[in-house]
């Protein structure tokens, strides 16, 4: 039928757009990688793979993330491409989410101690932050908690502070940016406070 209706058009003097093959390959195999991978896949993730067949410029690639998008926004799926953490991930969208939260309310997430949730937070708006400076916000001793979060890679040394003892510098990390849904860091000064944030 579609083939009808691109003979028609043509005989009327319309512009038929052609699909283009590989196009619509690359596009596939993006959505297969993004179906493949629990971690948020960067554009130069993606190029690597793609360019098994041939070579795609990083331009070309974010056109067909955003291709996959909008193809997913106009078919109403209950699955959404969403950027975090540097990289495109595939996520339930927000009317299906108290579904899928369903389906797992038998298993306890795991949670992270209002102490370690302190700590989080003080790492996630001052960074980067010493545990010196940490203590001196929550006036207790905070080593046992800054290692459980580093345990837990949701924090991660980023260097030394200029500074008497050359203190360790303490930021948070990617996984803790796919476990709050955030882009960057940046976008933290629009979201919740980590303290009242739950790991997924």
């Amino acid at each position: 039928m579609s083939q009808e209706i691109n003979v028609i058009a043509e005989e009327m003097g319309m512009e038929v757009e052609k699909a283009n093959p590989l196009h619509e390959h690359a596009k596939q195999v993006i959505e297969a990688l993004l179906f493949a991978s629990n971690t948020p896949l960067t554009i130069a993730k993606l190029r690597e793979v793609l360019s098994r067949d041939q070579e795609f410029k990083s331009a070309k690639v974010i056109e067909l993330v955003h291709e996959l998008q909008k193809d997913y926004e106009a078919d109403k799926r209950a699955i959404q491409i969403e950027e975090i953490a540097g990289g495109f991930i595939l996520r339930t969208t927000q009317d299906y989410s108290e579904y899928v939260q369903q389906l797992y309310r038998d298993k306890k997430g795991e949670r992270l101690s209002q102490a370690a949730r302190g700590v989080l937070a003080i790492i996630a708006f001052k960074q980067p932050v010493t545990k010196p400076q940490i203590e001196a916000i929550r006036g207790v001793d905070s080593s046992a908690t800054v290692q459980i979060l580093v345990e837990k890679e949701l924090v991660e040394s980023v260097g030394q502070a200029e500074a008497p003892g050359r203190p360790t510098l303490f930021a948070v990390t990617n996984r803790f940016l796919s476990h709050f849904g955030l882009k960057s860091v940046e976008e933290l000064m629009e979201k919740p406070d980590p303290e009242t944030l739950e790991m997924n």
